[in-house]
């Protein structure tokens, strides 16, 4: 399949320039190749992805971490210049979707860790750079013990209650999820500053492992696009952690 109409379809089904973000979302290194017969999914864009994408056979990595942030690229040296010496090796083109996969109502990082507690009456939550990337839910009998089985965590979360849920480095939020009235905010990682603020609030604050939060999103896109363009697709999320 011609990259370009991959490349598209990503850019519509992610709403990719609604959103503002530290990330260049998008295409972020181009490759030689036209063509595309198998697509692979990380959640980095590493040299240890983009190595296991090329021997999958893969033309097109697609990541929620890239490599292009902020102003660009300005050097390439150092550890952005292991992944791009690895990709244009492989003749490996990237992709990378930040916010956007955090945010997506159905396929985003925080909509399938919903799915997945089982929370039900989602409303939007957590605003960053503009764009509101995370969630509250009413846990259900069951939400205890799927964050458990997920993430390893012993937590009450009892049936009834307000859940918040912000994937990734997200602790910033946890004073917030307070005043939304959670009794329960699960994210990625947070710093020791946003611990303790947690702490000072009363709020109980889940951090799960930043990339555990974050390889949900990557697996419902990659079973989005097998779906709709009936691509073959690599899940390295299982290979990569």
């Amino acid at each position: 399949m011609n990259i370009e109409r991959i490349l598209s379809w990503l850019d519509r089904t992610l709403d990719v320039s609604s959103f503002d973000d530290v990330s260049n979302n998008g295409l972020q290194l181009a490759s030689s190749s036209g063509e595309a017969v198998r697509v692979a999914f990380a959640v980095d864009a590493s040299v240890a992805a983009v190595r296991a994408a090329a021997e999958s056979g893969a033309q097109l990595l697609v990541v929620h971490h890239g490599i292009s942030w902020g102003g660009g690229i300005r050097r390439i040296e150092g550890g952005v210049y292991g992944v791009v010496k690895a990709a244009i090796d492989a003749n490996l083109a990237i992709y990378a979707s930040h916010l956007p996969l955090d945010a997506h109502p159905v396929l985003g990082n925080n909509a399938r860790i919903a799915a997945v507690l089982g929370l039900r009456r989602i409303k939007r939550a957590f605003s960053y750079h503009g764009n509101v990337i995370g969630l509250v839910g009413v846990a259900s009998p069951g939400t205890a013990a799927a964050l458990h089985e997920s993430f390893g965590v012993e937590l009450p979360a009892p049936s009834g209650s307000l859940v918040g849920v912000c994937s990734g480095g997200a602790g910033e939020f946890a004073e917030e999820a307070k005043r939304l009235g959670c009794s329960l905010y699960l994210t990625g990682e947070a710093s020791w500053g946003d611990v303790i603020a947690a702490q000072n609030c009363g709020m109980r604050m889940a951090c799960c492992g930043h990339y555990a939060t974050e390889v949900f999103g990557v697996k419902a896109l990659a079973g989005a696009m097998r779906r709709s363009l009936k691509l073959d697709v690599v899940d390295l999320t299982g290979t990569l952690a």
